[in-house]
């Protein structure tokens, strides 16, 4: 039981690292003036779904 609530713990913290490291990209590619590509467009529909952001953060 303990090693599940170990398990729970680091995947939601490695899942909001993902998340806000997308979220830092998506800042950063509207104030460099970058081109929306597919990835960008990608992540910006990945602030408000979370799995979808935090798989993102990670690539």
């Amino acid at each position: 039981m303990k090693g599940m609530i170990i398990l729970y713990l680091v995947t939601l913290v490695a899942a909001l690292y993902g998340w806000v490291v997308n979220l830092i990209d998506v800042i950063h590619a509207a104030t460099s003036g970058a081109p929306f590509t597919t990835m960008i467009i990608c992540r910006i529909v990945g602030i408000p779904v979370f799995g979808l952001g935090a798989i993102l953060g990670w690539f």
